[in-house]
Order: C-alpha cells, then sequence, then structure tokens
C-alpha cells in the first residue's frame, strides 16, 4: 500500500508558500493604490462618460440595442482607462537628490527629481509629466516640468531643478508630482511621488570695506589665541619652525639665538569670540532720512531691516574670519533672548538670522545684551541697528564694558554726539546705507 503522505506536505508547503507571495504581493499592490489617487475624468472623459450614459438611457427607453451597445462601449472605455491609469501610477517611485538644503540669497539651489516605473516585464510603457513645485521664495530658472517617457525596458527618467534664491527665510521644495493620463486622455492622475523638502535660505553679503580695513584691524584670528590680545611672548613656548607656520609667528630673537627658526607655540590660546546683537524693532528703520518715494514705499521699515539682516550677515562672516565662534543675539518673541551660534558655527548665526522679523513690540538691543552676560563671551560686540540716539548710545557703551572691543553697525549716520560716545569708549562706527539713504542721511 503506497503511503501518500510526503507527496501530500509537500504540495501543502507550495500551496502555502504561494500563498504565502500571493499575500505580500497583494498587500504591496494595496498599499501601492491606497497611495495613488483615484483617476479624475479630464473634460474628454467627462464627454465620454455623459454621452456613453446617455445612449444607454436612451437605448432603454426606445428599445434601441445598438444605442445601448454603443453607450455600455463608451462607459467600458471610460473603465479601461481607470484601470490602464492605476496601473502605471500605482507602481511608480521617485526620489530627490539635493546637494544642500542651505543656500544663500542670489545662489541657485539644484535638485534632481528620479522616477521609476514598475519592474514588471509586461508593464505598459508611458509618457508622464513631472512637475517639482517651488515656494515664493525662489525663482525657476529652467522650467521645473518635464515630459518623461518610463517603462521596463527604459532607465529612470530625470528631473533636474534649478531655482534662484530671492528671498531669506524658510521656503519648501516640493511636493513633486507625476501626472499620469490614459492613452485616450479621458482621466488623469496627479499623484506625489516625493514628500516637500525645507530649505533655508540665508541672507546674502554687501560690501564692507570700512568694516574690515578699520574696526576689525585689531582683531586676533582664530589660530593666535589669546596672543596678540593683551597677551605675551611668556604665555606660549617654543618649537622649531615647520613648513605652513605663519611667518608673524617667528620669535626672532630666539631664532637668532639658537641658529634654527622658532615659533610660539600658544599653552593657554582662548580663541576671542564675539556677538552680533542685531535690533529688531520696527521703530529704529523707520523715517531714516531717505527720498519722498523711498519713505512712502516702505512705511513699515521692512526694506531697511531687510538691508539690517544683511548687513548683520556680513559683520557676522567678516568676524567668523577672525574669531573662534560667533553668536547671534536678538530678542525673541516672548520676551526672551534668542541665542544661534552656541555651537561655534558661522552657519548657525546664518540660519538664525533666515528666522528673525522685524516686530512693534521688541525691547531695544541694549536689555538685549544684558542676557549675554555670563554666557563668557570675551571677544567683541557688533551692534548692528537702523538709528542710535545719545542715551542708547551711552547704555549699549555700559551694557558692553566687560567686551574687548565694539563695532557699531547702522544704515543711517548718527549724530555727532553720539560718535562721540562711542569713540571715548573705543568703539567703531561703520555705516552702511540703505539703497537710496546717503550717508550722511539724518533721522527726521
Amino acid at each position: 500500500m503506497t503511503d501518500h503522505r510526503p507527496v501530500a506536505r509537500r504540495l501543502s508547503r507550495r500551496a502555502g508558500a504561494v500563498g504565502s507571495v500571493l499575500a505580500r504581493y497583494g498587500r504591496r499592490g494595496t498599499g501601492m493604490l491606497r497611495r495613488t489617487p483615484f483617476p479624475r475624468p479630464t473634460v474628454r472623459g467627462w464627454t465620454v462618460l455623459a454621452v456613453g450614459l446617455g445612449l444607454v438611457g436612451g437605448g432603454l427607453v426606445a428599445s434601441m440595442g445598438v444605442a445601448v451597445s454603443a453607450g455600455l462601449l463608451l462607459v467600458v472605455l471610460v473603465v479601461l482607462g481607470v484601470v490602464a491609469a492605476l496601473a502605471v501610477a500605482a507602481p511608480l517611485r521617485a526620489s530627490r537628490q539635493a546637494p544642500r538644503v542651505v543656500v544663500q540669497v542670489g545662489e541657485v539651489y539644484r535638485g534632481r527629481v528620479t522616477v521609476r516605473g514598475s519592474g514588471v516585464r509586461f508593464a505598459p510603457r508611458s509618457t508622464l509629466l513631472v512637475r517639482e513645485q517651488l515656494d515664493d521664495l525662489f525663482v525657476s530658472t529652467a522650467e521645473a516640468a518635464a515630459l518623461v517617457t518610463i517603462g521596463p525596458a527604459t532607465p529612470p527618467a530625470v528631473l533636474d531643478v534649478e531655482a534662484l534664491a530671492i528671498r531669506r527665510g524658510r521656503g519648501l521644495v516640493g511636493p513633486a508630482t507625476v501626472r499620469v493620463e490614459d492613452a485616450f486622455g479621458l482621466l488623469r492622475i496627479d499623484r506625489p511621488v516625493v514628500a516637500a523638502e525645507e530649505v533655508v535660505v540665508v541672507p546674502g553679503s554687501t560690501p564692507m570695506s570700512g568694516l574690515d580695513a578699520g574696526a576689525l584691524a585689531g582683531a586676533v584670528s582664530a589660530d593666535e589665541g589669546r596672543v596678540g590680545q593683551g597677551g605675551s611672548a611668556d604665555d606660549s613656548e617654543l618649537r622649531p619652525y615647520r613648513p605652513g607656520d605663519p611667518i608673524r609667528r617667528v620669535h626672532w630673537g630666539q631664532s637668532a639665538k639658537r641658529g634654527v627658526l622658532h615659533v610660539r607655540q600658544t599653552t593657554q590660546a582662548q580663541p576671542p569670540e564675539a556677538v552680533v546683537a542685531l535690533d529688531v524693532r520696527r521703530e529704529a528703520y523707520q523715517q531714516l532720512g531717505r527720498d519722498d518715494l523711498a519713505e512712502l514705499a516702505d512705511l513699515g521699515g521692512d526694506q531697511a531691516f531687510e538691508h539690517a539682516v544683511v548687513v548683520a550677515a556680513s559683520v557676522a562672516r567678516a568676524l567668523a574670519a577672525r574669531t573662534s565662534r560667533v553668536v547671534l543675539v536678538t530678542d525673541g518673541p516672548g520676551g526672551d533672548v534668542r541665542h544661534n551660534g552656541d555651537a561655534g558655527g558661522l552657519s548657525e548665526v546664518l540660519v538664525g538670522l533666515a528666522d528673525v522679523h522685524v516686530r512693534s513690540d521688541a525691547r531695544h538691543v541694549t536689555e538685549v545684551l544684558h542676557g549675554v552676560r555670563g554666557r563668557d563671551v570675551h571677544g567683541m560686540t557688533a551692534v548692528v541697528t537702523g538709528h542710535c540716539t545719545a542715551e542708547q548710545a551711552a547704555e549699549l557703551v555700559s551694557a558692553t564694558n566687560g567686551s574687548s572691543r565694539g563695532v557699531l553697525a547702522t544704515v543711517t549716520a548718527p549724530d555727532p554726539v553720539v560718535r562721540g560716545i562711542l569713540d571715548r569708549a573705543g568703539w567703531r562706527v561703520v555705516v552702511v546705507p540703505v539703497p537710496g539713504t546717503t550717508t550722511d542721511g539724518h533721522r527726521r
């Protein structure tokens, strides 16, 4: 008598494997359909559907089999279009490659969207419209849409996106969408294939030759530490010269005695730090002495404030080249002092400048600077504002008496009294006027 149990077990295992594969593909297909919007009829599709239903209804009323058959054929054509559109749109996969998520105003954001279709051998070959949406912080330098062809024997479709950053802030690039239509143009699916991505646009720079040549002439570069900033040669030890060492660090006296070049190597180096304080009060940027047309176009002071943000970014970049850490301080909406750059990176300061906004209820920068005390900032304090009075200048000097140097960067020239107060305290004044303002403009 033959034992059929081993054969039954093999058949059971094979049936279980087939069922597992079908269940897996079923779940995958269900997930694809769930992520895919249902097709929407085009104008042509609505017309065909309406004509088909009308023929079916009219044929049933008039007992005309030809009309009913023609109407059913049109309805079936629409149904087949739904199936064909879903078969193309559901398996679509896409990705975005962007080298940077932080760009500067005036720079070009570049990204690439790659779209892949179904890998099934008998999948249909289709032409799709791929589109990337851009925030109003950007202006596209090339068409952010393209017709691409996908199919089992075609390489992945690529859409290269280039957009010029025109305003600072946080914007979105995307989502990337794909438009799928059936062969007859009856139905359409607009499916998002790549989620939106946040891109931070940081402010650009403005020429500040006065700041570079004068105000920072005595600042210490980060590799020099305290030597040259009140330190002495006793604070350092000597070591033989190595190629690449700065010539300014050569100790000529000891080199002459020893017959070999020696350089100072700092033993207790503590590179200087800097604070950039931005005034976010709206009243500081209104009526700055520009011509009447400029004043009327900028009653709220927004243009002047945006220029001050650019000045603050320029100051931060200049200080970051000479100090070990730059911190941005502003008045927060809740009355707290906002700090950006505590980790020591210039990029954090620039990202912080991308987020600041001018406010009517903001505190004066002198009150904000009190929140910097006790934070071990011992290098330089740079204050960026639109206008400074004599009282405010005196408060600035008293609020930063622990700092070694001070710079006031203003968008309108201060009064001689203000200059005198700051000059006696060792501060430097840099005037970077708003376009439409002269350096000798006055506050009205």
